[in-house]
């Protein structure tokens, strides 16, 4: 009986800290997309939602949200770099998408080093590096699209996968604003 009744306690504490783990998503979504025209609150809580259900222990302040943020894009960009890695193995592209792709898969291989040097920086209370970090990784992601548009007529595979990545650093560097206030 005595298993039974802790084990209905770590379901409530659990759902408890899931339900304080959203609304605290819900509240920093809002203030963060009101404060940054290139957030869309709806990306945003719809991402740390589903980063949420796999987190342990789940945030509970402004500060875990930010790294939680911060490693979604770094699962995010392990995740783009296998993509670019598998396109380049299609033979279908031309040389110029070939090249494109290539210039794509570095800049996404430096952007590991520079998040994992905002995770540094944010853990020490460096902000201003983990922003200047956060805004190169996110400035790669503007790199490698623009780049296609060199070349006219030409278009990014992987258009979809660099919105998403600009969505999700955007997302980490607004919370880094917010705490950056309240800090």
């Amino acid at each position: 009986m005595k298993f039974a009744y802790n084990l209905v306690m770590i379901f409530f504490i659990f759902l408890f800290q899931y339900s304080n783990g959203s609304n605290l998503i819900l509240q920093s979504c809002k203030e963060a997309s009101k404060n940054d025209p290139n957030l869309s609150y709806d990306f945003c809580v719809a991402s740390l939602e589903e980063a949420l259900s796999k987190c342990h222990p789940p945030p509970t302040n402004l500060e875990d949200l930010v790294g939680m943020s911060i490693n979604l894009s770094k699962s995010n960009v392990t995740n783009m770099v296998s993509i670019i890695s598998n396109l380049l193995k299609n033979k279908t592209f031309d040389q110029y998408t070939k090249a494109c792709l290539k210039d794509c898969f570095d800049l996404y291989s430096d952007s590991l080093s520079a998040l994992d040097d905002a995770v540094v920086a944010f853990k020490s209370k460096d902000l201003d590096t983990a922003g200047i970090n956060l805004s190169a990784s996110l400035d790669n992601s503007v790199t490698c699209e623009d780049q296609f548009k060199d070349k006219k007529g030409e278009t990014s595979p992987i258009t979809k996968e660099n919105n998403v990545y600009f969505q999700l650093n955007v997302i980490s560097l607004a919370f880094i604003q917010m705490f950056r206030q309240h800090y």
